[in-house]
């Protein structure tokens, strides 16, 4: 069963293939111009991306646990892409452009590493932390 629909969340579907329409057709006349646009290529991923997210967005189920990961995915993916995007068009080089773009899956590995970590800690039964009073 779906989730109820309303304007809120029409309008953020709205918003996602809307924008990711337009970022295909700048990127595509992008590519027209230069086939070798390392930019354009990943803007079309990008577009592509985006149009995904709202899809996805709208077809989202109450108690769907496959629904809300591939919404995970594509927004890391989505914010992989257009950071390097918006990197490499601030004139940026290629390598500070990949390395932008792998901060946010990085950073989220980290956090659950770091979370899983303090999971298993917790389940020993081991302190929180040092205890302060020495």
């Amino acid at each position: 069963m779906s989730a109820p629909s309303n304007r809120h969340s029409l309008v953020i579907v709205l918003v996602f293939l809307v924008a990711g329409i337009a970022i295909g057709v700048v990127a595509v006349a992008a590519l027209l111009r230069d086939p070798s646009d390392d930019v354009a290529w990943v803007a079309v991923a990008a577009g592509v991306l985006c149009i995904a997210w709202g899809l996805t967005f709208r077809r989202l189920d109450d108690d769907s646990d496959t629904s809300t990961g591939r919404i995970g995915l594509l927004t890391t993916g989505l914010a992989m892409t257009l950071a390097y995007v918006v990197i490499r068009a601030v004139g940026r080089p290629v390598d500070s452009a990949v390395v932008g773009a792998l901060a946010w899956p990085a950073w989220k590995t980290v956090n659950r590493l770091v979370d899983g970590w303090v999971r298993r800690r917790e389940a020993r039964g081991e302190a929180e932390g040092p205890d302060p009073a020495g």
